[in-house]
């Protein structure tokens, strides 16, 4: 999350309704304005009124033969600034790269590798994080600003919080908390420290410090951020209390979309969706998703996009869409795996950095000790190897991590495949599955000139059944049913349950009266079945109608529209009949 989220004070709003107003004042009086002031508003602002903060930074890049070179370099700060927050990172990162390393103000250097990690955390390269890191932690304890060492805190909590080190990223956002003196930074810092210990599952600690971190932020200014601390709550109280959550989301709603932070919109209405599916209010859910999922870049990734695919996906199979259902699942998977693999390289980035720190001081202590060369010289290999086993044990959990996802994404395939195509009751084929498969019998039948005949049957009185006996009995009907179907016909059958009561077979390669043979044989043994295996006494028949590509040729529409037409001229003339579609 790009944190410079910064709100004036009386003094300095007073200034930047002074600066709204330049456009309507002389060049000369804005030429008579001090430049170091100009500089210390478009610092102030930079977050908050980014188009001002702009037309400030090209009125002092007009100014530069007139800075000092102190202020160049404060200018080529504000201009990388500029770059980084929109969105043109790699320029930004060779202009920070070189005020880190050249910079004559040791707070600008500071400020310079601040502004670079964070880019780089929202890149999420965090190897390139850990190049820099050491430098800038060593940096801190050389900076007298207090405001800047602050804003140091918060970059080393927002680090270890984004590679799921929550202990490290809760230390230094109490340090934060605990002697920044901007109300703003104070804000900052319980966030990362409402957010870490969210992220921990330490509840009760979270809960005794949430009040005072939304009442330090609302008196502070920063709307992002009471939005973010109460994501976390409401989160929690998703799986609590739902109908809670739904009236904390509804009080604070247009909060969060008057801040404009795409992020937090989006993990709101993720919020809504989860509440909606937890309340049984399907359509809510699956709309308020889709909204969200509109306003989403297709490679973003965040726990804002996880809750929201996984919404989506919950939604689309409760809905029936397994289709759809398998379609979100496949990407929630995808995502979940990418997003657990840049918290891994993440983590992974950090332990070689940490690691890379150790042997290089193991080695300068090398070079002040040469009466214990030979001794360390013995330790540095030993931590060396452990260090080294140590990333070979990392690279393996990753690796057996990747399987791990692979093979739950697999496995949730064939299952959601499963639902998607067989009647859950019977196990047979349901009407999408059996249109597939009879086409593809129908084509190769009329390509090889072969016959092929379908039987359409139909339980007799099946409303009954459900009326007097109920469905358990009517469930238990269609399965025998299908059951004893079955054992008389082969492999190659397409049968599918293609109504409530109603079922379909394909028979390639069978004359129709063959069909008609045995569609009789299927209506004797069903009138045989006995109904008291359920625990109730009803009768079992039904209605068949056949036809055959002799008389309706090779198209499914048609076979099932004259087999239809026999079956209803089986039930007209009394049922528990078979008869033969006539043309």
């Amino acid at each position: 999350m790009f944190f410079f989220k910064n709100r004036l004070n009386f003094f300095n709003t007073a200034c930047l309704l002074f600066v709204g107003m330049l456009s309507f004042i002389p060049v000369s009086a804005i030429e008579s304005q001090k430049l170091d002031e100009i500089f210390i508003l478009a610092e102030e602002i930079k977050s908050t009124d980014f188009k001002k903060f702009s037309e400030l930074v090209t009125f002092l890049s007009g100014q530069s033969d007139k800075l000092s070179p102190a202020q160049v370099e404060e200018l080529e700060y504000l201009q990388s600034y500029s770059l980084v927050y929109s969105g043109e990172r790699d320029e930004s990162l060779v202009r920070l790269r070189h005020l880190a390393e050249s910079s004559i103000s040791e707070n600008l250097k500071f400020k310079s590798y601040g502004l670079m990690i964070n880019s780089l955390v929202l890149s999420r390269k965090y190897s390139d994080v850990f190049q820099y890191f050491d430098d800038f932690h060593n940096l801190l304890g050389k900076v007298s600003d207090e405001s800047i060492r602050s804003y140091g805190f918060v970059i080393i909590s927002l680090v270890f919080n984004s590679i799921n080190q929550f202990d490290l990223g809760l230390y230094y956002a109490e340090k934060l908390i605990e002697t920044t003196k901007v109300d703003r930074y104070r804000c900052i810092g319980m966030q990362y420290k409402v957010e870490a210990l969210h992220r921990a599952k330490r509840y009760q600690e979270f809960y005794n410090f949430y009040e005072d971190a939304i009442n330090n932020c609302i008196v502070a200014k920063q709307p992002v951020y009471v939005g973010i601390i109460r994501s976390f709550r409401i989160e929690q109280l998703v799986e609590e209390s739902p109908q809670q959550a739904l009236e904390t989301l509804n009080a604070y709603f247009n909060e969060v979309e008057a801040t404009s932070y795409k992020i937090l919109i989006t993990l709101y209405r993720a919020l809504y969706s989860s509440i909606y599916l937890k309340l049984g209010q399907t359509d809510l859910a699956l709309s308020y998703a889709l909204a969200a999922r509109d306003n989403l870049e297709v490679s973003e990734i965040n726990y804002a996009v996880l809750r929201l695919y996984s919404a989506l996906h919950e939604a689309a199979k409760i809905s029936g869409d397994y289709q759809q259902a398998l379609n979100f699942h496949e990407i929630l998977v995808a995502k979940q795996k990418a997003f657990e693999d840049e918290k891994t390289s993440g983590l992974l980035a950090y332990n070689i950095a940490k690691a890379n720190i150790e042997v290089k001081n193991q080695r300068i202590a090398l070079l002040d000790k040469d009466n214990e060369l030979l001794s360390l010289q013995k330790d540095l290999y030993e931590k060396e190897v452990k260090q080294n086993r140590l990333i070979m044990m990392v690279l393996a959990s990753v690796l057996v991590l990747a399987s791990f996802l692979a093979y739950r994404g697999m496995s949730g395939r064939k299952r959601f495949k499963k639902i998607a195509e067989y009647d859950q009751l019977t196990g047979i084929s349901n009407r999408y599955h059996f249109n597939n498969q009879a086409k593809v019998a129908l084509e190769y039948c009329e390509k090889n000139a072969k016959p092929v005949a379908v039987i359409l049957f139909d339980l007799d009185y099946f409303k009954n059944i459900n009326d007097m006996h109920g469905h358990a009995a009517g469930d238990w009907a269609l399965q025998v049913v299908v059951k004893t179907c079955r054992n008389f016909m082969r492999n190659n059958d397409v049968f599918g349950r293609i109504g409530g009561e109603e079922f379909a077979v394909v028979l390639p390669g069978c004359q129709t009266d063959k069909a008609v043979l045995l569609a009789e044989i299927c209506r004797d043994a069903i009138a045989g079945i006995d109904s008291t295996d359920c625990g109730k006494q009803f009768p079992l028949s039904a209605s068949f109608g056949v036809c055959g590509s002799d008389t309706s040729g090779y198209q499914l529409k048609q076979l099932l529209a004259d087999a239809d037409n026999a079956m209803y001229r089986a039930k007209e003339a009394g049922r528990d009949q078979v008869m033969a579609f006539a043309p």
